[in-house]
């Protein structure tokens, strides 16, 4: 076995059931759902069509690990438009690899990006933060350093530290706090990672959630200055 295993925490569902088990709420009061996100709407009908299409014609096979050529093609085309990137930008036989979800995708980054052989890999993350950051580092043989507030810590981190860092996830906007990094901030992380060679992932699960349609920004990364 793994002996990192023994070093991951519980679930933060399992820490709130056992934090409120003795907890009655005011029976006059609605209680308001903040635990898991799922899907409060049903299918849209386009889904729920195309997939009946897709099985009416026969569909039966696997699809390949890096998707369909169209489907990574509409993938790059709504990048590129949504974050206003130069055309030539993304190569969706490159740079597109489509996932069932930002779970898997942020735990194997983590272990094909980390490099055990070094004394003291660092992964870097904020705090609070979406749990599976924590478990890929701690099963990639790194070990977590917690940012509790990106924005204005990031300037005061050690040196050492950033020289320690392999990777450093960033959530904007956050899960689950709902900060969403400025432009500066971006900067200067995008500069520390150039000096001590260190990878940002970017969970972008948030972005398209936004208040004024009109005002959208180009990126969800970005604030106004």
């Amino acid at each position: 076995m793994n002996p990192d295993l023994n070093l991951l925490q519980l679930y933060p569902f399992e820490k709130l059931a056992q934090l409120k088990k003795n907890c009655v709420p005011p029976p006059q009061l609605s209680p308001i759902n903040l635990s898991l996100g799922e899907p409060q709407h049903a299918t849209p009908d386009l889904i729920v069509n195309a997939m009946n299409t897709a099985l009416a014609q026969g569909l039966k096979k696997y699809p390949t690990t890096q998707g369909g050529k169209a489907l990574r093609r509409s993938i790059a085309h709504w990048l590129i438009h949504r974050f206003a990137l130069p055309l030539d930008s993304l190569d969706p036989d490159r740079h597109i690899l489509p996932v069932n979800g930002t779970r898997e995708a942020l735990f194997s980054f983590a272990q094909s990006v980390i490099n055990r052989q070094t004394p003291k890999p660092l992964v870097l993350m904020p705090n609070p933060f979406y749990q599976i950051y924590e478990g890929a580092a701690l099963l990639a043989g790194a070990k977590p350093f917690y940012i509790n507030f990106l924005d204005q810590e990031s300037a005061h981190i050690p040196e050492a530290v950033w020289a320690d860092c392999q990777l450093l996830y960033i959530c904007s906007p956050n899960n689950p706090t709902g900060t969403v990094l400025n432009m500066s901030t971006l900067q200067s992380l995008i500069e520390c990672a150039d000096e001590y060679d260190f990878i940002i992932a970017a969970d972008e699960c948030y972005s398209e959630i936004y208040t004024d349609e009109r005002r959208r920004l180009r990126s969800p990364m970005t604030s106004p200055m």
